[in-house]
Parts: structure tokens; C-alpha cells; sequence
């Protein structure tokens, strides 16, 4: 399971200090998990230490930097287990979310702040840009393997939502900008998102986990998407740095 999370950009602002955030973070999140696993009848599970660490661990250059959680847990179940993987959690850097970009669900009966569907869709787009030579380039980073499982996921929220529901891919382009934006990534139409294409199709077709969705299916469904894109002008954007 994949658990991401977010810095609410009013909370850092007030708390501007990095390692403030950080004790406050490890602090808390060992109280209150303790506190669910103590409520729990029987009780079985039982937090041994939460480490917080920064991520990069030097402070990013334009205050992104995020946080990487670690919960060790010991289960009665299996008291002579050693070395237990941790839970893990990241906290990414504040983000600018619009105002229908989290929603309350339930989640095994307790409530839960979670990002709506339109908000997951446009940081999917803006998360595989990230990951291709213009940004890298730009941002002055090296080369990261191209995020091809966001293509996947694309592909079924897709599947889930066409395009003909033009108010839900309205609120992901509004949401795709906010993203962009909060992390000065450019996209002047669908050649952005299509390059070295080769290699993205490579990457995909050797991953076993995707082949539910063949890489044509993804390929249309990104272009289908990015001309949306186009048509509703929420493309080009462009976010000098300063």
C-alpha cells in the first residue's frame, strides 16, 4: 500500500521552522497510531518508535522538501518476528490545492481526508511530467525512470470518468495548473508529455504489474487527455524560474 500525504500549506506557514515539522510530525503520529492500536480489542499491535527523517535531507533549494515516515510495529501475533518492515509514509512539500480538491470518505468506519478523483488525475499528469528530460533539465536534476505507472492510472480513472463528463475533466485541468505550478512544471501541448516516447513504451511493456492495460490503450488515453487539454486552453502553461 502506497500512503502519501501532504503539509496543509497553512500549517507550514505558521510552523516555517523544518525541524519544528519534523518533531511535531514524529511526535504526533506516535501518539495517535498508539492511541488506535490501544482502542483496538484485543490489542495486538503496538508501536516500538516512529523516525521522521527530511526528504532530501539536505533542505531542498525552493522549499520542497519533504518528509519520509517510518513506523516500527510489533505484532503479538508474531512476537518472535524480527525485523518487521516498517510502515512508511510520505509527506510531500506544501501544495496549493483548490477547493474541492479533498474529500471526507469512510474508511473502515473512521472518517478520512483524502484527495477527490479530479485532484489525483491532475497531479498524475503533472507527476509524469516531473519525471522526463524537460523538467529534469530544467530543475537541474539528473535522469529519473519515467513514471510510467501514472500512465496506468490515467488510463482506468479514464476509463472510469470519459471525457464526455466535462465538468469532472474541468476540475482536473484547474487542479493539473495548481499542480504545475506549485512545482514550475511547463506543458506547452501533447509533445511535452510524449517525450522519448520509445522509452516510456519500453519501460511500460516490461512491467508486469500494467499489462491489465496495454500500452496503445495508455498512449490513447494520455492523448486523448492532453487534446483536452489543449482545446479547453488549460494548456500551454509555463512557469519561469526566478
Amino acid at each position: 500500500m502506497d500512503i502519501d500525504a501532504n503539509t496543509a500549506c497553512e500549517w507550514a506557514a505558521a510552523n516555517p521552522l523544518l525541524e519544528d515539522q519534523r518533531m511535531f510530525f514524529e511526535r504526533t503520529i506516535q501518539r495517535v497510531v498508539s492511541r488506535h492500536f490501544e482502542g483496538q480489542s484485543p490489542v495486538r499491535f503496538r508501536v516500538t518508535s516512529t523516525k521522521v527523517e527530511k526528504k532530501p535531507r539536505r533542505e531542498h533549494p525552493r522549499n520542497w522538501t519533504a518528509f519520509w515516515v517510518r513506523i516500527a510495529i510489533h505484532d503479538a501475533m508474531y512476537a518472535e518476528a524480527l525485523g518487521m518492515p516498517s510502515v512508511e509514509i510520505d509527506i510531500a512539500a506544501p501544495e496549493q490545492l483548490g477547493p474541492e480538491a479533498v474529500e471526507t470518505i469512510d474508511l473502515l468506519g473512521a472518517p478520512a481526508r483524502v484527495y477527490s478523483l479530479h485532484r489525483i488525475a491532475g497531479e498524475k499528469l503533472r507527476a509524469y511530467l516531473t519525471s522526463l528530460p524537460e523538467y529534469r533539465k530544467k530543475m537541474g536534476g539528473g535522469e529519473r525512470l519515467f513514471r510510467v505507472k501514472d500512465l496506468y492510472d490515467l488510463t482506468r480513472i479514464l476509463r472510469a470518468r470519459p471525457l464526455t463528463d466535462h465538468a469532472f475533466w474541468k476540475k482536473v485541468g484547474a487542479e493539473f495548473q495548481r499542480a504545475c505550478q506549485s512545482r514550475l512544471v511547463d506543458c506547452q501541448e501533447l509533445s511535452t508529455f510524449t517525450q522519448d516516447w520509445r522509452t516510456a513504451q519500453k519501460i511500460y511493456e516490461s512491467d508486469p504489474l500494467l499489462r491489465s492495460i496495454s500500452f496503445r490503450e495508455a498512449e490513447v488515453a494520455l492523448t486523448s487527455i492532453a487534446r483536452l487539454l489543449e482545446a479547453e486552453k488549460i494548456i500551454p502553461v509555463d512557469f519561469p524560474l526566478q
